[in-house]
């Protein structure tokens, strides 16, 4: 069964997991063939170059560089690194990376073959005890992984073989591939892991012999307790020592391996020689650049200057940027879209929108089109529900909703705001956000509706969501990849972004089913019927979906648009680009 793309409900990757019970369906490796539409090198036209630094511009500086801890600010940075066990295609389906296929020999178990000749940065094989290894750090409390709470379902990982993992979980679920098609399946070195344990053993047992250090004198129980909690702790710092946490030394199987950096201005990596998927297709030099440089720029103004001097190769331009970047001979300019959705929640418990005429009046008399020309200089998609129209999950049956003031000034009056009404809410406090802001309160100030609206960081939101201190709020969602998670996370009551505010018993079993469902096509109806559930409730008002426009120097070479947009992920970490003549 050679793997094809037949469109989203024909047979595909994630689509032939029909899960038949107690017959086992194996998903065979894809071996980079040509009947993958995204498996496409050609370089007849223009061949790669090795050499040079890559140099970019981050707005802010990554954060710790364990992605199971938090804070990491700049995920492009964490792919300079670690690589997933599985990644997604452009309809942000998992498809096989590290792993060549899969089998569910019953609803509660998959079987896992894993691809040979990985080792990580440094040295370790890629296998079923390192991935074992790594997802029992992950569900060890005491290893503070954020992530840990996405793999709850995991019962148990099992090493069959070298090569073969066999996972069990406590229930059905549906999402297991999407999840490890995410954070908890970035592959990171055992050694490196076993090595943070051993550091946290360490730093308590010197913080306990310096509290018994202090009893010693009381007598001799307390003494001998503090000699031997000594002893350990020397023994431990010894075991210890020349190790480094994985939140400073990044340890994975990817692209590059940390050459030097300094918090807040600079991160800068080497190319990894081993890099085991550009030897799988005979492209050995894979990847073409000695390394990448990316500098801590706050300011899109000067990142933009730094680009046409020659100092970085690219970045993310603001969306004001792009008309006067795209007339720029020296520059080449895009825009793409982006799997994040932007919304505004309603407080559905208390207050005014408890009422759906109240929550309908708002929601039409935004105009999503007028925001998305004036805020977004007409980079959005205007969204009918949350998930993007270029996801697997997304209902296209659905339209946006129509901006009808006068629709809202009637249901407004029906719900027995006759004269308009106040209601309360907040905002997170940067520019971009700041300028919508001020467009939807004039929006809603025109059919009577008074918005006393906030603009605050994001600590103070989060205290406002969990207390439910709006009615009316920003919300939506940022890389939108297994849909449960997003739809867990705002309308299941124990999501993490719910707090009560919703509590939509439809919408509740259809998360619940698509929780369950292992076959793509039925799933698939069961978040096209959720997302009709939500849009008839009015749960939310959702805006639109995210374009972002970048730059590139003329220099930089092997870059498709087209296929970019078409295969997103899997297609940006198989294609590297280069310097045309091997320097920036």
């Amino acid at each position: 069964m050679r793997m094809k793309k037949r469109g989203l409900l024909g047979l595909t990757l994630t689509g032939a997991l029909v899960l038949l019970v107690a017959v086992s369906l194996t998903i065979p490796v894809w071996a980079a063939s040509k009947a993958e539409p995204w498996a496409v090198w050609d370089y007849s036209k223009e061949k790669p170059v090795r050499g040079g630094y890559y140099r970019t511009a981050g707005a802010r500086d990554v954060g710790l560089l364990n992605p199971n801890h938090w804070p990491v600010n700049d995920w492009l940075v964490i792919n300079f690194f670690f690589e997933k066990f599985l990644i997604t295609d452009g309809n942000y389906r998992p498809v096989p990376w590290m792993v060549e296929s899969w089998s569910y020999p019953d609803s509660l178990t998959c079987i896992m073959k894993l691809k040979k000749g990985i080792t990580y940065h440094d040295g370790a094989k890629f296998n079923a005890e390192a991935v074992k290894y790594q997802i029992d750090w992950i569900k060890d409390k005491k290893n503070g992984a954020w992530s840990r709470a996405w793999i709850e379902p995991i019962k148990g990982v099992e090493v069959v073989d070298e090569y073969t993992v066999k996972w069990t979980f406590k229930r059905q679920w549906a999402a297991f591939l999407g999840i490890i098609a995410n954070v908890p399946g970035y592959a990171i070195s055992p050694n490196a892991l076993k090595g943070d344990v051993l550091l946290t053993q360490a730093s308590k047992a010197v913080k306990k012999a310096a509290k018994l250090k202090a009893k010693a004198a009381k007598g001799e129980k307390e003494k001998k307790a503090y000699e031997k909690a000594q002893a350990l702790a020397d023994k431990l710092a010894a075991q210890a020592k020349g190790l480094k946490k994985t939140d400073v030394m990044p340890v994975g199987t990817g692209k590059w391996i940390l050459e030097e950096r300094s918090p807040g201005n600079f991160i800068k990596v080497k190319r990894n020689p081993n890099w085991w998927f550009g030897k799988s297709i005979g492209h050995p030099d894979m990847p073409y650049y000695d390394g990448r440089l990316q500098t801590i720029i706050p300011d899109p103004s000067v990142q933009l200057a730094n680009l046409r001097s020659g100092k970085i190769d690219s970045m993310t331009l603001s969306k004001s940027q792009y008309q006067q970047v795209a007339k720029d001979e020296n520059l080449k300019a895009y825009i793409g879209p982006v799997n994040h959705v932007r919304a505004m929640r309603f407080n559905h418990k208390s207050g005014p929108c408890k009422d759906i005429r109240v929550r309908k009046a708002i929601s039409h008399a935004i105009d999503r089109r007028a925001l998305v020309v004036g805020t977004e200089f007409g980079m959005g998609r205007v969204a009918s529900v949350m998930y993007p129209d270029d996801h697997w999950a997304h209902n296209p049956n659905l339209k946006p909703v129509k901006y009808d003031p006068e629709l809202s000034k009637k249901l407004l009056a029906e719900a027995g705001y006759p004269n308009g009404l106040t209601v309360k809410g907040y905002m997170l406090n940067n520019p971009t956000v700041m300028n919508w802001t001020e467009a939807i309160k004039n929006m809603l100030d025109r059919v009577n509706i008074n918005w006393e609206v906030e603009s605050l960081d994001s600590v103070a939101i989060s205290d406002r969501m969990k207390n439910l201190e709006y009615d009316f709020g920003g919300g939506g969602w940022t890389w939108i990849y297994d849909p449960d998670l997003m739809a867990t996370g705002l309308y299941h009551p124990d999501g993490g972004f719910n707090y009560g505010r919703s509590n939509n018993e439809k919408a509740i079993e259809l998360i619940i089913a698509g929780r369950k469902e292992v076959d793509l096509i039925k799933r698939q109806k069961i978040y096209w019927e959720l997302e009709k559930v939500l849009y008839e409730n009015y749960e939310d008002a959702w805006l639109w979906w995210e374009m972002w426009p970048s730059a590139y120097s003329k220099n930089v070479a092997g870059y498709n648009h087209k296929m970019s947009v078409r295969h997103k992920e899997i297609w940006s970490w198989s294609h590297p680009t280069w310097f045309r003549d091997g320097k920036p």
